[in-house]
């Protein structure tokens, strides 16, 4: 009888065996197995908030504090890829990305010894205009994600909070602007300076469908520069005038630190080892 149970066992296993692998294979497991690559379109807002100024060409004061970068739209882009670690890592996916986006931080008028100066008889009050500002980020990061609602139709998650840090390019375009502003008749050239920066971002993304993901992230950016400029005094005139007096631009530094709140869409792909 022994005999006869230990033979209906092992046969039960040799035949159960490629039965349940089988069924393994078709339901999702804590690791998936397959690389994600993605690209991804975002769009948000960017908020700086440095507010220093300091002159590098000996005109005083030299120290400037009450400059306001303004909060304006950005709009940007990221490719990456994430990799099946989950398993070994306590549930969490390693991945990396490269990501850019623009934005405008202007100065707006009228901040006194930084875009223009304060002239009693003018009928404004004020001789000066705006300083323009364009903002470029170009980075690469490494990510960090846990998936969340593992199933049959998401296998690799539905939802995923995520963390990365990283650095890159930044840089800073700049028309200093003048007494009549960047016109037809005075077009003021963009002075550029990038500096290496800083990168760290956080953020949940959120499965529509297998391929097509919403996400929301905010991120930090860091960076010194020490080749920014603009027209302190408004004396810029128009370039074209029989009395020009040119473009005047005055080079100052500045620790930039900014906030970029950005939403969007992500497109994955999958491939399997």
């Amino acid at each position: 009888m022994k005999t006869r149970i230990s033979a209906m066992i092992c046969l039960l296993c040799v035949l159960g065996y490629p039965l349940s692998a089988s069924a393994e294979d078709e339901l999702p497991t804590i690791s998936s197995g397959t690389i994600e690559p993605y690209l991804s379109f975002m769009a948000g807002l960017s908020i700086p908030f440095s507010e220093d100024a300091t002159f590098l060409d000996g005109t005083l004061p030299r120290e400037i504090k009450d400059v306001d970068y303004q909060m304006k739209q950005s709009i940007g882009g990221n490719a990456g890829i994430w990799f099946p670690t989950r398993n070994k890592l306590a549930g969490f996916d390693l991945g990396g990305e490269i990501e850019g986006y623009i934005w405008y931080p202007d100065v707006a008028c009228c901040v006194n010894g930084f875009n223009g100066r304060f002239e009693p008889a003018n009928p404004d009050g004020f001789e000066g205009t705006t300083t323009e500002v364009q903002g470029i980020y170009i980075g690469a990061n490494f990510m960090i994600r846990r998936p969340m609602g593992i199933s049959e139709a998401y296998p690799n998650g539905r939802w995923h909070p995520y963390v990365g840090v990283g650095g890159g390019a930044h840089q800073l375009a700049m028309r200093p602007g003048g007494a009549r502003g960047a016109t037809g008749a005075s077009p003021l050239a963009d002075q550029r300076h990038t500096a290496p920066a800083f990168s760290a971002k956080g953020g949940v993304k959120v499965f529509l469908f297998k391929y097509v993901a919403a996400f929301a992230e905010a991120k930090y950016t860091h960076a010194f520069h020490d080749g920014l400029t603009t027209d302190r005094t408004g004396a810029s005139t128009p370039i074209f005038s029989d009395n020009e007096t040119g473009l005047i631009v005055n080079p100052y530094e500045s620790t930039i630190r900014t906030i970029h709140v950005h939403a969007g869409l992500s497109i994955h792909f999958d491939i399997k080892p």
